[in-house]
């Protein structure tokens, strides 16, 4: 899975949003707000990557248990989904 072309991740004012470029302005109402490991894995999926690998890059970064970074990630993604951001 990967980020679909046509969305940036810029910090403004301390904070993590994924902006919409090109014809994605007109479909998306504006920016999504990332927290700090979220905008961690948004940079990991500019390129393909597994979930399996994801939560492994997960594990080395940041101090959290594997059950809990599984589950955060998890639903993490099916957000990205829903918002239309990730491609298979």
């Amino acid at each position: 899975m990967k980020i679909r072309e046509g969305f940036k991740l810029r910090n403004v004012a301390d904070e993590h949003m994924v902006i919409p470029t090109g014809k994605n302005i007109s479909k998306y109402g504006g920016a999504v707000v990332l927290s700090d490991v979220a905008a961690f894995v948004f940079e990991q999926l500019k390129q393909h990557i597994s979930r399996e690998d994801l939560l492994t890059l997960i594990l080395a970064e940041y101090d959290v248990d594997e059950a809990t970074a599984a589950s955060d990630l998890d639903i993490l993604l099916v957000q990205l989904d829903e918002l239309e951001l990730l491609e298979q």
